[in-house]
Parts: structure tokens; sequence; C-alpha cells
């Protein structure tokens, strides 16, 4: 009983730190997005949940190729807006060859924050404030407090508040994945052993998985709504997910559909093993093809999610929830199995 009690305690834990931690300090736009050498421009950039002031000590620099160049005026606006002016030479620009540039701001406050590719240099762009030559030279970056001073979950542009889904719509995948991995593995143990127990087993572990793949799939479809702007892009991971789906909705036809017991383990467990393999292949291999241009972390050359999004933060809830949605499709599995051994004992 221990387990069950961890995974309510972790159930409660994930739903109240998960929707009450704050979000911490980021920036959210950086306006005007273009800007050409030698030419000094005033950028406006937004921030949220920040703390922007003339007593923070705030700093801001431009990075591109891990060289920093620094603003040559900072004008506070207000908590959450700043006016930077920064130019750059076309001597010092024209060595680089990615023209994306970060922006980064720092206080005593919010620790350091950053807009990735921020603001890009093009030939001939509009918004010019101030047409004398910058000075602007590359700088060595030199903070006195790196972290912010809240506990707080990390800010990511587009993601936004968004990004607390992270404890529901992925662990509910691993566990369906999890799930998946036992029903197939029964599926073999029944076909070597002829135990119909295997087959209960492997048959709930199949139901499942299937509830919470459907369930990663609705939580999926309203945070693509979010960041993607619609709950489904024609994407091949997306697609691979709802033919997975389709998959195990058939087993589950399958097996109501063959009244022999024996007659419907053999011909299910060997479903089983097919679907698996299918499911992997559509959801690991498709979306990693070469050519293949997909919107989800980790496909179509996109970074895995933790590469940049999982901070120390983040990682307090997210695998706590990892294990808790674990425990629950095995406490709810095994529920379903005591469920289909009352009903074949009632049978006989």
């Amino acid at each position: 009983m221990w387990w069950k009690w961890l995974c309510a305690a972790l159930l409660v834990y994930i739903l109240l730190a998960g929707m009450l931690i704050p979000m911490g300090s980021g920036i959210s736009s950086v306006q005007p997005y273009v800007f050409k050498a030698d030419t000094v421009f005033t950028f406006s950039v937004k921030g949220v949940n920040t703390n922007f002031s003339a007593q923070s000590n705030t700093q801001v620099w431009f990075k591109a190729e891990q060289k920093y160049f620094c603003a040559s005026k900072i004008e506070v606006v207000d908590a959450e807006h700043l006016n930077v002016q920064f130019g750059i030479s076309k001597a010092l620009s024209e060595p680089l060859k990615d023209n994306n540039y970060d922006i980064i701001v720092n206080n005593d406050k919010d620790g350091t924050i950053a807009l990735r590719e921020g603001v890009t240099l093009l030939p001939g762009s509009v918004a010019v404030v101030d047409s004398t030559l910058p000075t602007t030279n590359s700088c060595v970056v030199e903070v006195d407090n790196n972290k912010s001073a809240a506990f707080a979950f990390p800010f990511r542009e587009i993601l936004y508040e968004s990004i607390r889904n992270t404890f529901y719509h992925v662990p509910m995948w691993f566990t369906m994945l999890f799930l998946i991995l036992l029903s197939t593995y029964f599926s073999v143990r029944y076909l070597q052993t002829n135990n119909l127990q295997n087959d209960l087993l492997a048959a709930a572990f199949g139901s499942v998985a299937l509830v919470f793949g459907i369930l990663g799939i609705v939580t999926g479809m309203i945070w693509a709504t979010y960041t993607w702007g619609e709950p489904w892009p024609n994407d091949p991971k997306l697609n691979g997910a709802a033919i997975g789906i389709m998959i195990y909705l058939a087993y589950i036809i399958l097996r109501g559909s063959v009244d022999d017991e024996i007659k419907r383990a053999r011909i299910a467990s060997v479903y089983s093993i097919f679907a698996a393999v299918i499911f992997i292949l559509f959801i690991f291999v498709v979306p990693r093809l070469p050519g293949t241009d997909s919107l989800h972390p980790g496909n179509g050359g996109n970074p895995a999610f933790s590469k940049y999004d999982l901070d120390s933060h983040l990682r307090m809830v997210f695998y706590p929830a990892v294990i808790a949605w674990i425990l629950l499709g095995l406490w709810v599995s095994g529920i379903l199995v005591r469920i289909n051994l009352l009903k074949e004992k009632h049978k006989k």
C-alpha cells in the first residue's frame, strides 16, 4: 500500500506546486527586431515579471557567436520596459557568420534573462533613431548576480505559462509508453506459457495505456493551441501519435469481438506485439527521418525540450510527476486486472 500513498501524495504535490509556483522573469519581445551596421538603433525591450529600475544595476548586452557587445545607453521606462541604444560597425559585424543576436539583461533582482535571437542584422533595416556612427565594441560580461532572487519556474518565450503542461503532457506519454512495454511483455509471456493471467495483464496494461495516450493527445492539443497557434498542425509526430491511438483502439475492439478466451488471448497477444513495433516506428523513427519537418521538440531538427527549458526548479516537479503518473497507471491497471479476474470467475 505504501506506493499508493506515495502516488496520491505526489499527485497532490505536482498539482499544488505546478500551479502555485510563480513564473520567473523573462523578455517577451524586442522592437525593432532588425537593424543594420554603422547605424545606432534604439530598441524597446519588453520584460515579463521583471524588476527593471535604475537602482537595480541593470545591464544589457547583445551576443553573437560567443562575442558580447555592450549597449551604449540604457533607459529604464518602468519595471517591464527598457529603451536600449545599440549599434555595431561593419568591421565588427562582417566577421560573424551568424547575424542573429541574443539580447541579455542582468540586474540584481531578476538575475540574467535573455531572448535568444531577439534581433537580426539585416541590410536596409528601418526605424533608424540616430544616424551617428556607433562606437560599440566587443566587451567582457561581468555580473555580480547571475540568478534570480525568486524561486520560480523558468520563463521561456512562446511557452510562457503553458510550460506548466510539462507536468502533465510529457509524463502521461511516458506512462503510456511504459504501460505499452508492459503489455507487450505479458503478451510475449502468454505466447510462451499459455497462462491466461498473462493475457489479462497484457489487456489491462494496454487498455490503461490507451487512456493515457488519449489524455496525452488532449493535453498536447491544448499546448499546441497556445504555442503553435492551432491544436493540430500537420506534424508527423502528432499524426504518428493519432495512428498509434487508433492501433490500440483496434486492439480493444479485437479483444471484444472474440468470445473464446484461448483464441482471443492468442490473437490479441500477436496483435499487441506488432502494434507496439508499429507504434514505436511512427512515434520515434518516422519523425526523425532525414528531410522530415516537425514542430515537436526533439524531432525534425528541433532541439530536445530539456536542452533549453528544464531547469532545476522545473525538475523538482517534473521528476515527481513522472513517478506519480506511472504509479497511477500501475494502480489503475491493477484494479482493472482484478475486475477482469472477477468477470472470468463469474462466467465459470
